[in-house]
């Protein structure tokens, strides 16, 4: 289709802009909780919570492949999305699976072979569809990857109810993921997890001499030195996370986290998925009030009624009733909201056609609800 064509030429400039951007992920627990706290730092903060029902026929908006992923969700999940429906920035599913995405401008994707292909945001539908624990969504490596059709570079941090976490990144071509004692720190920034740590290693933090400084976030310049205030980034969280903090139970915790890497200007929005207990806070641009949301006031069934929360205009009294019944409408409108400041900005130079706008509007509708829940592979 020849607007995904100028969709794929559109986001290899997109990749430009979003290498000076930074976003902060990481896992806290204890012996009775499980938190995954999650900053997304961005120049656009138009976007929405939608509840993404189970018994949905799906497959892979990939245009320039023939063999590509077709699946069935098993289970219900609610993300944070803002380029449109089925393409999520994180989410969390019934099972308790956390996944969510940061910028690694290093990424390269696989070649194509005979494995099922899909696109990048589509790789976290997908495991909130159908996995439920981290050795799950590593395993799908074997049968599932993304395609280098649209180069957005981006890695992933995931956790799930038994609180194993994992990172995962595409370098070279192949699936890098850290577990178990190859992850001393369940922290991800928009580095490479090995670059992370290696320059975490000269700080006290990890018996180096150096003691990380604090900084301030709000007036660092990322155009100047993006390595540089990405690492930086990554070594204030993870002292931050190291700190105890015995006035602040986990959901606090977090958040206090997450308020020490705060960018100002880009810090779009801030989330806390409370695993053990299946319940989502998160707080938006403005970051005056923490919005909450229980997994059991949501329905998943295929049959059920598909809705969206605004999250800039959300507010913490009555947010249930602030949802509204999904429409393509609706996701017309915040797809058209995260293009144009692009746009605006002169950043690209030309204006995204309406035909791409469209065709992604569109997407969800052409999905097909079923009864069954056949193989994902």
């Amino acid at each position: 289709m020849k607007a995904k064509l100028v969709l794929v030429l559109f986001v290899i400039q997109f990749l430009f802009f979003l290498k000076v951007e930074a976003c902060t992920t990481f896992v806290l627990k204890n012996s009775s909780q499980i938190v995954f706290g999650r900053n997304f730092d961005f120049n656009v903060g138009s976007g929405f919570v939608v509840n993404n029902p189970k018994g949905i026929s799906k497959y892979a908006l990939v245009s320039n492949e023939d063999n590509v992923m077709r699946w069935t969700s098993k289970f219900g999940s609610v993300t944070f999305n803002q380029f449109g429906r089925e393409f999520p920035y994180e989410g969390m599913n019934e099972k308790g699976l956390v996944v969510a995405l940061m910028i690694l401008s290093k990424t390269k994707y696989p070649e194509i072979d005979n494995r099922k292909a899909t696109s990048p945001l589509q790789w976290i539908q997908y495991q909130l569809d159908v996995a439920s624990t981290v050795d799950e969504v590593i395993a799908s490596d074997s049968f599932l990857r993304i395609s280098k059709e649209l180069p957005i570079g981006i890695h992933f941090l995931v956790c799930d109810a038994s609180g194993k976490a994992a990172t995962i990144e595409f370098v070279e071509g192949k699936m890098i993921y850290h577990v178990d004692k190859q992850l001393p720190i369940p922290l991800l920034t928009n580095n490479t997890y090995d670059e992370s740590i290696s320059y975490l290693r000269q700080f006290d933090i990890m018996g180096g001499e150096k003691s990380v400084q604090w900084n301030n976030f709000y007036d660092i310049d990322w155009k100047q030195d993006v390595t540089l205030s990405v690492n930086q980034l990554f070594a204030v969280a993870a002292k931050k996370l190291n700190k105890p903090n015995s006035s602040l139970n986990l959901v606090g915790k977090a958040f206090d986290v997450l308020q020490a890497v705060t960018v100002n200007d880009h810090t779009q929005w801030s989330v806390v998925f409370d695993i053990s207990n299946k319940k989502i806070h998160f707080k938006n641009a403005k970051r005056e009030e923490t919005i909450n949301l229980n997994f059991t006031d949501f329905d998943f069934e295929s049959n059920g009624e598909v809705e969206i929360l605004d999250i800039q205009s959300a507010t913490s009294v009555n947010t249930m009733s602030q949802l509204k019944l999904y429409t393509p409408e609706i996701n017309r409108e915040y797809i058209f909201n995260a293009f144009k400041p692009l746009t605006d900005s002169g950043f690209f130079p030309v204006q995204i056609p309406d035909a791409v706008i469209e065709a992604y509007t569109q997407f969800p509708g052409t999905l097909t609800y079923t009864d069954y829940y056949p193989s994902s592979k």
